[in-house]
């Protein structure tokens, strides 16, 4: 911005700048402004004597103040010299040209923010839309990249992936139309009222409306309507090639639901021995499938099954599909709700609102949700070409409950953020602030711009000159293998991890300052519990630049004080887990998924634990699934043949359950885990596709996994 003088009129009275209590809303992500003072609008260089450019920089100074900013000069420079006559005395003074940087300052009254926000746990001046975290998963041509795309623009499909084009982050994705990264999108939808006051219609709120181009929008038009709400979609690979990604699709994030995209076109019988040797056969597809679903039931996630490319299914096909789901879920102990479409919508039509008919029929299906959210599996026969059955999915997607937040405790639980993504440090004109932005979701707590977290756990054997603490110091590690001049870190010893206790917070976690937040995108003062968002994180001893802050990485946590670590973890595997777990050996390698951390890990000690009821029945396909422990449980052909060491084989004899504790160790370092944490443990060195041992290419997928979970504080 340039400027020749700022300058108050004559008859203002200026005192000091009233201070607002906090940055005003969307300026704590503003990156500043430069002000160019003393150049003319056409450019030229005019200046300012040295008392006027004293006085502009003072009416800068005070009208950022206001508004909560600072000044800083960045650089001044002299153009010429200048002389006149005032009161008849001669005066002479150099031309300035300024350069002035203004910036919010994030530290801004930081205890009146948080003085107001102790008054309520939800002030209404942060009061934000209800919002659904929906996860995608789906084989690798299951169409649910295409059926993403369809319901967040409102476009058909071409048959040739046109829908998913705007979802797609890198060219190989393009050319291949293999999905090989996380992708996630934003839908709103809100009521429309009659003149009575009733909801007649539901609005979609998605890229297809004339005046959406960003998430802001799409919030902005959400909160226009009655009943909005948001639903967050997260889309995931199908590749066995990028499975890491898959299960982080279904693990990372905390979805509330999961969507799961099955094809209909898989007219193939299954069963043949030949039928695993090609990934990209329609036959393995559906083995991939059948997989995956396994593997979500086995996590017992909230469950909904999207058939697809319904416009190329064959009947005899689709009922092929259908019975192996249905069975699969009958195993599982779950019931299947088929919602079908019988009319095709007209060519060219849109996909903006949802009819009232439509609403009623899936608040029938999604109220069992409300009660028993792993009993009803709604499933949809859809077509992202002909738009078959989306307007029951937009219907579901609009009506299902979003789970209610923990009621508050009489001492407010301490805020914990998961990392799930790290992006580009961005750097500001001010060289000693430079954020680092990392998203993730807010499992408990508030976090408010200007507190003061800690990130890790870092890998304890960092020294400590390379650190966010910036102390400077060199590390002591005692050794007695020689270092090499070249690389003095390559001789050193791997265990100087162990040498550091929990009493060392400098190396484990660090001190940071949140300097800005988002919410979906949305800029905002506060995150609270349950929220989806992005932080931008300052250390609070050292500048960005430290090298330490390019280690920051998935699975780490925020938290407003230091967390327990642990190297070693015990978990609890009961049910049809059980067997999975006691096949493990002691000292194999595995790895472990649980909130947003994928760490390989080994076995330490194996330990079944009999455990005798009289109530229960002999174990078989689906025993123990009216039990509440032995919810993560499905259908084994092989489950129903009595095992000598469950005591199970007596006619009227009481029956046995076995429980397995296993204890892991992470290879990689210390993580945060919390207790009766979900784990999903996925094992290696099976025999491969193609009869190979090669680790992470483990029976059909790698997705053989087996879920328990954390029973004490081992560390």
């Amino acid at each position: 911005m340039a400027g020749v003088q700022l300058q108050f009129p004559d008859e203002a009275n200026l005192v000091g700048p009233v201070m607002p209590q906090r940055l005003y809303p969307g300026l704590e992500e503003s990156k500043g402004a430069l002000y160019e003072i003393g150049v003319a609008d056409d450019g030229e260089l005019i200046g300012l004597a040295e008392d006027e450019m004293e006085e502009s920089l003072n009416n800068l100074r005070a009208m950022a103040a206001s508004l909560g900013c600072q000044v800083d000069v960045v650089r001044m420079l002299a153009v010429g010299d200048c002389e006149w006559v005032e009161g008849g005395i001669p005066r002479q003074s150099r031309l300035l040209v300024a350069e002035a940087y203004v910036h919010p300052d994030q530290l801004l009254v930081k205890q009146d923010h948080k003085d107001e926000n102790d008054q309520s746990s939800h002030p209404t001046a942060h009061a934000s839309l209800p919002q659904l975290r929906v996860s995608l998963a789906g084989a690798t041509m299951s169409g649910k990249s295409s059926l993403l795309g369809t319901l967040s623009t409102g476009t058909f499909d071409n048959g040739r992936g046109k829908s998913r084009l705007s979802l797609l982050k890198h060219r190989h994705e393009i050319e291949s139309g293999v999905t090989s990264s996380i992708t996630q999108e934003l839908i709103g939808y809100g009521d429309l009222l009659d003149p009575d006051g009733d909801r007649s219609l539901s609005q979609i709120i998605n890229y297809g409306g004339t005046d959406i181009l960003s998430w802001t929008d799409i919030h902005a038009s959400t909160e226009s309507l009655t009943a909005g709400r948001l639903v967050f979609l997260t889309d995931s690979a199908g590749h066995p090639r990028f499975r890491r990604t898959t299960v982080r699709g279904l693990v990372g994030w905390d979805p509330h639901y999961t969507l799961l995209c099955i094809p209909a076109d898989n007219v193939e019988d299954s069963s043949s021995s030949g039928s695993r040797d090609n990934l990209t056969s329609s036959t393995a597809d559906l083995d991939l499938s059948g997989e995956l679903l396994r593997l979500c039931l086995s996590l017992e996630l909230s469950l909904l099954i999207v058939i697809t490319k319904y416009d190329l299914a064959k009947k005899a096909g689709l009922k092929s599909v259908l019975t192996r789901v249905l069975s699969t879920l009958r195993d599982a102990g779950r019931t299947g709700r088929i919602i079908a479409d019988p009319s095709t919508p007209p060519l060219n039509a849109s996909l903006e609102r949802i009819s009232s008919d439509d609403l009623l029929e899936a608040e029938g299906v999604t109220q069992a949700f409300d009660t028993a959210p792993l009993a009803v599996v709604p499933i949809i026969l859809t077509s992202a070409l002909s738009g078959t059955g989306l307007r029951k999915l937009h219907a579901l997607l609009r009506t299902l409950p979003v789970p209610a937040a923990p009621s508050p405790p009489s001492v407010p639980r301490k805020p914990l953020f998961h990392v799930e993504d790290v992006y580009a440090t961005h750097a500001s004109r001010n060289d000693s602030v430079k954020p680092t932005i990392v998203g993730g979701h807010l499992s408990s707590g508030e976090v408010n711009i200007g507190d003061e977290l800690v990130l890790g756990p870092y890998p304890m054997d960092t020294s400590p000159d390379d650190s966010d603490s910036g102390s400077g110091r060199l590390s002591v590690r005692n050794s007695p293998v020689p270092t090499s001049r070249s690389y003095p870190g390559a001789l050193q010893k791997r265990s100087t991890a162990r040498t550091h206790t929990a009493s060392s917070p400098l190396f484990e976690w660090r001190k940071v300052h949140v300097t800005s937040l988002r919410n979906l995108r949305l800029p905002v003062s506060t995150l609270h519990s349950g929220q989806v968002g992005t932080l931008g994180l300052v250390p609070i001893h050292a500048p960005i630049s430290s090298p330490a802050t390019t280690r920051i990485r998935k699975g780490m946590i925020l938290s407003d004080q230091n967390p327990q670590a642990r190297k070693n973890i015990t978990v609890q595997f009961t049910g049809p887990q059980t067997d999975n777990a006691k096949a493990l050996t002691v000292g194999s390698a595995v790895v472990v998924f649980f909130a947003s951390v994928r760490a390989p890990s080994k076995v330490l000690s194996v330990t079944p634990i009999l455990s005798t009821s009289e109530t229960m029945t002999p174990h078989h396909a689906d025993a123990g699934l009216e039990d509440e422990g032995f919810g993560f449980g499905f259908g084994f052909d092989d489950d129903s043949a009595s095992d000598p060491s469950d005591g199970a084989s007596g006619g009227g004899a009481a029956a046995t359950a076995v429980t397995a504790i296993v204890q892991f160790q992470f290879i990689g370092g210390r993580e945060f885990v919390e207790d009766d944490a979900k784990v999903l443990v996925m094992p290696g060195g099976r025999p491969g596709l193609s009869g190979s041992i090669e680790r992470g290419e483990k029976g059909l997928a790698g997705l053989e996994g087996f879920v328990g979970r954390v029973v004490d504080e081992s560390v």
